[in-house]
C-alpha cells in the first residue's frame, strides 16, 4: 500500500481500454500525484509617466526570431525534421496514431513483482474502472477485478503499452491498479565507476552503530521544502531575511566525525526523551 496524504482524486486524467488477451477492459487513469511547491510567477519594474514604480506581471509574448516581432501563438506549428533534412507539420495525434491507437493500453507481458526494481518508473496513475455519467459499468468492474485478481495470484505486475498524451509508453500496472510509467533502458545512463575505499573494521562498526544510532525505520514522508519555502517568503515579506546557513566543512577526521555523531544522536535521544 502507497503511503499517501493528498486529498484522493475525483476526476480523471485520460481514459482508454486495457487490452488483455481478448478481453477488453475500458478503464480510466487518475493522476495519483500532485506537486507540493510554492508558486512563482515572473514581473518587471514598470514606471509609470509620473515617475511611479511598481512590480507588473510579465507576459508571455511568442517573437519570431528572425527579426524579433511578436507573433500570435495560434501562428505557431510544431514540425519534426525528417532523415533527409525536410521539415514537417507533426501533432500529438499523429504521434500517438504512429507508436499505438490514442486509448488503447495492450498488456505485453507480466512481470515478476520480485523483479519491478529492474525497472526506473516515474509518475503514478490510478488505474480504475472506467465511470459513464458517475456511474461504472458492472461488467468493466468484475473484467478489471479478475485481472488483477489474476496477477496477485501469479505475484506478478502487467507490461502495458499505453498512449495518454503523445507517443506510446512502456508502463507498470500492478494489482492495487497503480500505474507508473517505465524509463527505458536507452534513456537510462551507464553507471559510473564507483571508486574502492579501503574501510577499517573499526570504522565499519562506528558506521553501523551510527545507522542504529539514526534508526531503521519507514516514515510517511511529506514535502518540508515548499513549508520552508513558504516560511522563507513570508519572513522576507515582512523584511527579515535569514542568513543562509555555512557551508560544512568535508570530512577530514573520519573516526572522530563518527564517534561525534554517534554521541549526538544519543544527545538528541536523551533530550526527546
Amino acid at each position: 500500500m502507497l503511503q499517501s496524504l493528498a486529498p484522493m482524486p475525483n476526476r480523471s486524467t485520460s481514459s482508454f481500454t486495457l487490452s488483455w488477451g481478448l478481453l477488453n477492459i475500458p478503464v480510466s487513469a487518475y493522476a495519483g500525484t500532485e506537486e507540493v511547491r510554492v508558486q512563482r510567477k515572473e514581473f518587471c519594474k514598470h514606471v509609470d509617466g509620473e515617475g511611479n514604480e511598481s512590480w507588473q506581471p510579465v507576459g508571455r509574448a511568442i517573437t519570431d526570431k528572425s527579426d524579433g516581432s511578436i507573433i500570435d501563438r495560434s501562428d505557431v506549428v510544431r514540425m519534426a525534421e525528417s532523415t533527409s533534412g525536410v521539415w514537417v507539420e507533426l501533432d500529438d495525434d499523429e504521434i500517438a496514431a504512429a507508436t499505438l491507437p490514442r486509448g488503447l493500453a495492450e498488456v505485453e507481458t507480466f512481470i515478476a513483482t520480485r523483479n519491478v526494481g529492474q525497472y526506473l518508473t516515474e509518475g503514478l496513475y490510478q488505474v480504475r474502472p472506467r465511470r459513464v455519467k458517475g456511474k461504472s459499468d458492472p461488467s468493466g468492474v468484475k473484467a478489471l477485478g479478475l485481472l488483477f485478481e489474476a496477477m496477485k495470484a501469479r505475484k506478478v505486475v502487467a507490461l502495458v503499452k499505453v498512449s495518454l498524451r503523445g507517443p506510446a509508453r512502456y508502463a507498470l500496472l500492478d494489482a492495487e491498479g497503480n500505474m507508473r510509467f517505465v524509463v527505458t533502458a536507452d534513456a537510462v545512463r551507464t553507471p559510473m565507476d564507483m571508486p574502492v575505499a579501503t574501510i577499517t573494521k573499526q570504522e565499519r562498526e562506528l558506521a553501523l552503530a551510527l545507522i542504529d544510532s539514526v534508526g531503521v525505520t519507514t516514515p510517511k514522508l511529506v514535502d518540508t521544502s515548499a513549508l520552508a519555502i513558504q516560511a522563507f517568503v513570508d519572513q522576507k515579506a515582512a523584511g527579515v531575511v535569514p542568513e543562509a546557513p555555512a557551508e560544512p566543512a568535508p570530512t577530514s577526521d573520519l573516526l572522530g566525525d563518527l564517534l561525534a555523531s554517534i554521541a549526538s544522536r544519543k544527545e538528541k535521544e536523551a533530550v526527546a526523551s
